[in-house]
């Protein structure tokens, strides 16, 4: 009796159904996610397909001190447009890995996920622009013309070596958001660590004296700390904010 009772309960369960879940909408399934990292990367191809001294040049920008000036270390517009694809490429990881870090939802609650990260990009872009912007006045006013030139190339550099070790962090976190506190740490000293190398450069190439010291410490709470800090507090204060 206790067998045909089990039997018949298995048997209504299953002419009943499973009640429906809800599939999850991972951001890697966003069309819009999808084509920028898609353009992203396509113009890191076509540039890399062009490119023939960016990695040449990259270890001496990104370490390297000249204190005279070399024409070996030759330019071109190739090289340019890759330093651009890659910068492009680390600004929308920062994106991807910000906006999994908060909660798609949570970042800006009156956004859709793709036009977060879009949103959190741009911010990133900026950020950068405004970064060189102010590398290149505080060069040119504490430190020589030459100097100031291999600082912003350290600048760019270690936003590149940023940009290619984010990649694979912020293509993960795209299908696996599970893992995003895992890889937002992992980020972060990523981050941290790409920040010291040019802080290192940067204090290398400003410290003369004991007053030089001085301004490089102004430096690092002007340029490197309080922007930072700002901008954080900035997407803190709309990931409080509540949806329509």
């Amino acid at each position: 009796m206790i067998q045909t009772d089990t039997v018949n309960t298995v048997i209504a369960a299953c002419a009943d159904g499973l009640p429906p879940e809800a599939r999850q909408l991972l951001p890697g399934y966003d069309s819009g996610i999808l084509c920028l990292v898609i353009f992203v990367f396509l113009l890191l191809a076509y540039n890399f397909f062009h490119s023939s001294t960016f990695l040449k040049n990259f270890n001496s920008d990104l370490w390297g001190i000249r204190r005279t000036d070399d024409s070996s270390a030759v330019r071109t517009f190739s090289e340019t447009g890759i330093q651009i694809s890659i910068v492009l490429m680390g600004c929308l990881c920062q994106g991807i890995i910000v906006c999994s870090a908060y909660g798609a939802g949570n970042v800006f609650p009156k956004l859709s996920t793709f036009a977060t990260v879009a949103v959190l990009t741009a911010i990133a872009i900026v950020y950068y622009l405004w970064q060189l912007l102010a590398y290149s006045v505080v060069g040119h006013i504490f430190i020589d013309k030459f100097s100031a030139h291999q600082w912003l190339k350290g600048f760019n550099a270690s936003q590149a070596l940023l940009g290619i070790i984010l990649t694979v962090p912020a293509l993960i976190v795209l299908f696996n958001p599970e893992h995003s506190k895992t890889i937002t740490i992992c980020s972060i000293i990523c981050y941290i660590s790409a920040r010291l190398i040019f802080i290192f450069k940067g204090f290398r190439l400003f410290y003369d004296n004991f007053g030089s010291l001085l301004y490089f410490i102004l430096y690092l709470c002007t340029l490197e700390i309080i922007p930072p800090i700002i901008i954080f507090r900035f997407i803190g204060y709309f990931s409080q904010l509540q949806p329509w």
